[in-house]
């Protein structure tokens, strides 16, 4: 595996982290983008908890590329602090913006920014810019909100993400991965197959029925 190149995007005061754009590959262009919370302060170039997850998770899924992004780019150790900010404050002038080109050239999104997405209804703004992917999640939590990258462990399937039209009511997912290794570091994890340059883009559904 080759080393892992980062590009990361921030304000000009460095107080918002917009995008980080991960390489580790100089032929395979497949994307993959992660909807997280926020960011939390780190050095320019390191790596949260978070992070770390979903590096390893689109390497094993055959990715080359990864996105993160944010419902709030402001960089901070705890989410009560986002609550104690305006909206305007804790999202970020540039946000949605950087959202929607991290969705638009993905060939897939996955969405996992816990119950957070309930500050300020973040989540029904952020969700706007879905609705014409594929997009998936790991579940959801009580309140009817994609789970949390870092509530994700054992064995966790991943699983379609609809905008319900309740949320208060359940929803039925088509769940296509059966195995995640509890540390995200194993060998375990169900395989999704490398596509060649001439399959299509949009190769969800050929995945899905793998494991139907």
């Amino acid at each position: 595996m080759e080393a892992v190149k980062k590009e990361v995007i921030f304000d000009e005061t460095g107080t918002y982290k917009y995008s980080l754009l991960c390489k580790w590959s100089e032929v395979n262009e497949r994307k993959l983008t992660f909807i997280l919370s926020f960011p939390e302060n780190t050095y320019e170039y390191s790596d949260d908890t978070a992070v770390s997850k979903c590096i390893e998770l689109a390497q094993k899924w055959g990715f080359g590329v990864l996105e993160i992004v944010y419902l709030f780019s402001y960089q901070t150790d705890h989410v009560s602090f986002l609550r104690m900010l305006s909206k305007e404050e804790a999202v970020g002038t540039r946000t949605g913006e950087y959202i929607q080109k991290a969705v638009e050239d993905a060939e897939l999104v996955v969405v996992a920014w816990g119950d957070h997405g309930s500050i300020y209804n973040r989540q029904e703004e952020v969700e706007r810019f879905l609705k014409h992917k594929p997009v998936y999640c790991f579940g959801k939590t009580k309140q009817q909100f994609p789970r949390h990258i870092l509530s994700v462990v054992h064995r966790t399937e991943l699983q379609k993400y609809e905008v319900p039209a309740n949320r208060e009511e359940s929803e039925e997912v088509s769940s296509f991965i059966e195995d995640i290794d509890q540390s995200f570091g194993g060998e375990d994890y169900s395989p999704i197959k490398q596509l060649t340059e001439e399959e299509p883009l949009m190769f969800i559904e050929d995945i899905a029925s793998m494991y139907r």
